[in-house]
């Protein structure tokens, strides 16, 4: 029989033992995460290149979107472009002003005068019509959508751009006024169907709406449509087919492409008109990505593509800045009932977004700032690295990972900014 007395002290020692697993498994397990986060965050930021940074120093511009003097870094190829796009990650309010300056600058230098968005095509039509007519009202019913459905598009600085443009406009000659162009797949249903019922009623096509909003196929159409001129037939049918992809389910980025590539057929002053627009960062990518996704631009420059020749992408990255993220994207506990919340983890250099080689950005430049820098430009020597090509994100399914195996920085953009310090969107 086991001595009670020796015993005891054993079973003291086992406990003691059990307690202080139980209490330093916690410590442990964090100091092994932060650890390893550690490690993966050096790795997807890479270190700082001397080369790269000597170049960078030597072909960088501050811009001040609040002055007309800027972009000088721009040269005689890059205005021979006809789809201009910038690329940026939704939520930073700096990217609104940058985007109306570079509107207005290849307003003059290049003629651009067509806003391609990433708006579907009623929405496109409501904006246009404010622009027109100074409704007000039409502008409050688009973004008011947004707002419904909590989308960073919902915001103060979206809107008042618009309303920027709008008096700009007034002071332009008719013929050279900026119009959007939506090619976007279809967003909302209650826009779409708003702009079914009011084009028919103006262009006098009646009994068509029930038929139309049903999709039955174009022999039912037939005889209300034989009334209409063919260029607002196409009109119709383009519609019609927009919500034949949604119900379909068609990739976003091929509706964009489908959508583009028919408004050049159906409107002849589209046949070689420029355009430019701010975009989601991945959409401006020009090739494949996480095993055969084709973004919008990728398309656009792929073969059989009448713009392959014709398109440049410029991307947009922040550090030290403050984003506007939906409510409905963070868990509940988090947003404490608000539809949007502010976070400082979307920067290109962590904690939750890792784009390699952006220290070397951040280098050069000053706080407060935003700056233009050239890639492709002369002995640039990001003509044979992959340096901002990667963007490791710690949500599952975000990253951006090039299928091409030599992908290089000038095969993505031309020119890249830089923002520092940038407030968040402001919701409406």
């Amino acid at each position: 029989m086991e001595n009670p007395v020796k015993t005891k002290p054993v079973f003291k020692k086992r406990l003691k033992r059990i307690l202080l697993s139980v209490l330093l498994t916690p410590v442990v397990l964090s100091v092994l995460g932060a650890v390893a986060y550690f490690v993966y965050a050096s790795l997807a930021l890479g270190g700082e290149s001397t080369p790269h940074q000597q170049y960078l120093s030597q072909n960088m511009e501050a811009v001040d979107a609040e002055k007309p003097e800027n972009f000088k870094l721009f040269d005689k190829d890059f205005y021979q472009n006809r789809i201009f796009l910038l690329g940026e990650s939704h939520g930073f309010a700096a990217p609104q002003s940058l985007d109306l300056a570079l509107l207005k600058h290849l307003h003059a230098k290049a003629g651009v005068r067509y806003y391609l968005a990433e708006t579907d095509y009623a929405q496109a039509h409501f904006l246009n019509e404010y622009l027109r007519t100074g409704n007000d009202s039409l502008l409050r019913y688009v973004f008011g959508a947004w707002v419904r459905e909590n989308a960073q598009w919902g915001n103060r600085q979206f809107y008042e751009k618009i309303v920027k443009i709008r008096a700009w406009n007034q002071s332009l000659p008719a013929d050279s006024r900026i119009r959007f162009l939506g090619v976007d797949k279809l967003q909302d249903w209650e826009t779409a169907r708003r702009f079914l019922r009011e084009w028919l009623d103006a262009n006098k096509v009646h009994g068509l709406y029930a038929a139309a909003e049903s999709l039955l196929d174009t022999t039912t159409l037939r005889n209300p449509l034989a009334s209409l001129t063919q260029p607002k037939k196409d009109t119709l049918l383009h519609l019609l087919q927009n919500i034949r992809h949604h119900q379909q389910r068609f990739p976003r980025d091929s509706v964009m492409y489908l959508n583009l590539k028919a408004l050049t057929g159906i409107q002849p002053e589209l046949k070689a008109a420029k355009m430019y627009g701010l975009w989601g960062f991945a959409h401006t990518l020009p090739g494949s990505v996480n095993g055969g996704y084709r973004p919008f631009a990728s398309l656009l420059r792929s073969p059989g593509s009448p713009f392959r020749q014709q398109v440049v992408a410029l991307g947009t990255y922040a550090i030290d800045s403050e984003n506007m993220l939906p409510g409905r994207t963070l868990p509940e506990g988090f947003t404490k009932g608000k539809p949007y919340v502010n976070i400082p983890w979307a920067n290109s250099d962590g904690p939750l977004i890792f784009v390699n080689g952006i220290k070397d950005l951040t280098a050069v430049t000053r706080p407060n700032t935003i700056t233009l820098f050239k890639l492709n430009g002369k002995a640039s020597p990001y003509f044979a690295s992959d340096r901002l090509t990667r963007t490791k994100v710690l949500i599952p399914g975000q990253s951006l990972e090039a299928d091409q195996p030599d992908w290089h920085a000038t095969d993505m953009f031309s020119h890249v900014f830089l923002i520092r310090n940038s407030p968040a969107l402001q919701p409406l």
